[in-house]
Order: structure tokens, then sequence, then C-alpha cells
């Protein structure tokens, strides 16, 4: 652990080491995350397993109305779990927009504004500057979050018609386009394709 030490009559402060043991024991650490398999690292950072079966939630519009999201299993459905000082989220929002206007007739979309930091007044004001033309949500208790193991805002889960979740991610780079014609594109269990 480094401290930094501020003394009279000195023009910089002065950083100190203190804990030598800490850094030969992160070194130690270190070598051995490279023999985890990269899927087992990546699982780290949680959320819900690819396959699983999507859990149907409930969350309240910004009204204060509970809010079943229950085209989960009937339908392919997009959750985004977000919130208005995300800066991941505030970069992801043309591609929401964008996956919207494509798939907005096939996919059910939803955005989840979290319970951290966070309230329906101010979800309200940051949506009607920006237009969102999907359906706003607010996990007041927290439910849909826990529900979808969510690791941080900006996360994306879609599942699809069966209700599994066939994609998950995190952050402003996410391939949206690609993960939403997979789920448009599969046919639905139990039917037969001529």
């Amino acid at each position: 652990m480094l401290s930094i030490v501020f003394r009279r009559n000195e023009s910089r402060p002065r950083v100190q080491a203190a804990g030598r043991v800490k850094f030969q024991s992160l070194a130690l650490l270190l070598p051995l995350l490279a023999l985890l398999p990269a899927r087992a690292r990546a699982q780290d950072a949680g959320g819900i397993d690819v396959g699983a079966r999507a859990p149907v939630i409930q969350a309240q519009d910004l009204a204060g109305k509970s809010v079943p999201l229950d085209a989960i299993g009937r339908t392919p459905t997009l959750i985004e779990f977000w919130a208005t000082w995300c800066p991941y989220c505030q970069k992801l929002e043309p591609r929401m927009k964008a996956a919207f206007q494509k798939y907005g007739r096939r996919v059910h979309f939803y955005a989840v504004a979290v319970n951290v930091n966070e309230s329906t007044t101010r979800v309200s004001r940051y949506t009607s500057g920006h237009a969102l033309p999907y359906t706003i949500l607010y996990d007041a208790s927290g439910e849909a979050t826990r529900a979808y193991d969510v690791p941080a805002t900006s996360f994306v889960v879609i599942s699809d018609a069966t209700g599994r979740v066939a994609y998950t991610g995190l952050g402003d780079g996410q391939d949206l386009d690609a993960a939403l014609a997979r789920v448009t594109a599969a046919p639905r269990e139990g039917r037969t394709t001529p």
C-alpha cells in the first residue's frame, strides 16, 4: 500500500511504501489467474448465465405502478440495467435506439433504472430529454437487479422467445444487432419449420 505524506515546509508530497508483503502476494496470484479458463474469468464479472431461464420480474413505471415484465418467455426480450449517471449507458444509448428501430416490432425492449443514487424524478427528467423509445422502468426494491445478478450498469440481457437467456453484455461496445438477429431468426421451441 502506498501513502502520500504532506509535510510542512515541503513543496511536494512524499510517497511512502507501506506494505511490500501485499505486493509480493499479488505477484504470486497473478500467474495463477492465467491458469483459469477465459470463460471462468469472464463469469467473475457476474450476471445471469447464458442458457439460464430468464426470471419474470417486476419493476415500477415512473409513476410508481408495478409492472411485470411478462413478455419474457413469450417473445424475445431485451433488458438493459442502466442509470442516468452511467457514462457507458449514455454511450450505449445510440445502439439501443438503433436496435429498437430495427427490432422493436419483434422484441420487447425494457430499460430498467437501478436504484443506486437514482430516483424516479431523475429518471423521468433524463428520459424526457433523451427521447428513449422503449419502456422505461425503475427497480425501486432491487428485485430485478438481484434476479439477474446484475454486475454493473450498462448490463444487457437478451432472452429468446422461449425465455432462455441468449446474450449478456456489459459496457458501451456491445453488438446488440448480432444478438438480436440471432434471437429473432431462431424458431420458437415446439414449432416446426417447413
